[in-house]
């Protein structure tokens, strides 16, 4: 499955699995996250593995745990599935995001935390890069025969909240978490528009 955006004229967007052959590009990925002493905190399954991409090993067995992932093998209690995307432009394939699609919300607080992880590359970050994924977030939940579509952001990630709302409208709950309080949208799918 392929789905593609355009941003502005010509910069168009599209997404797909993580493969087996995806081992440069998703470092060259996480070096820059930490050149910026970014951690990668979306867009790798880390929420429901609990195990960050720096965490693993090499790119193989973090590929391996996404793979397990994404055919729902091995759940413990409090994971569901999740699918790692990688969102490319289509001029030349470069990395953009990682994009997690967990599969339900039946894991912990994931009534908060939603369906969606995405993580931008730092350098992509601020170039309406957000706002076209969470299109194509949409595009893939209604694909995969979803009902519901929920995303939430830390109320004080404000190029997060534009984002979202400019894609899911203004209407959220503010529900506290972990310490802080998270802004919780939903989108129904099965209604047009």
């Amino acid at each position: 499955m392929i789905l593609q955006t355009e941003i502005g004229d010509k910069m168009e967007l599209y997404l797909r699995k993580v493969t087996i052959f995806d081992k440069q590009i998703v470092d060259d990925f996480a070096r820059e996250h930490y050149a910026v002493k970014d951690k990668i905190e979306a867009g790798d399954c880390s929420l429901i593995l609990g195990k960050t991409y720096e965490e693993y090993d090499d790119f193989y067995e973090w590929f391996k745990a996404e793979q397990k992932l994404d055919r729902e093998e091995d759940l413990k209690k409090n994971q569901v599935g999740c699918t790692t995307y990688l969102v490319l432009t289509k001029e030349d394939d470069e990395l953009i995001a990682l994009l997690d699609m967990r599969h339900s919300l039946d894991y912990n607080h994931g009534s908060v935390y939603g369906h969606i992880g995405i993580d931008i590359r730092p350098t992509k970050r601020n170039k309406g890069y957000y706002k076209e994924i969470l299109k194509l977030s949409v595009e893939l939940a209604k694909e995969l025969k979803m009902k519901k579509l929920v995303i939430a952001c830390d109320y004080t990630n404000i190029p997060s909240k534009k984002g979202i709302e400019r894609v899911f409208g203004d209407d959220y709950q503010l529900v506290p978490v972990e310490g802080s309080y998270y802004l919780v949208y939903e989108k129904d799918l099965r209604k047009k528009g």
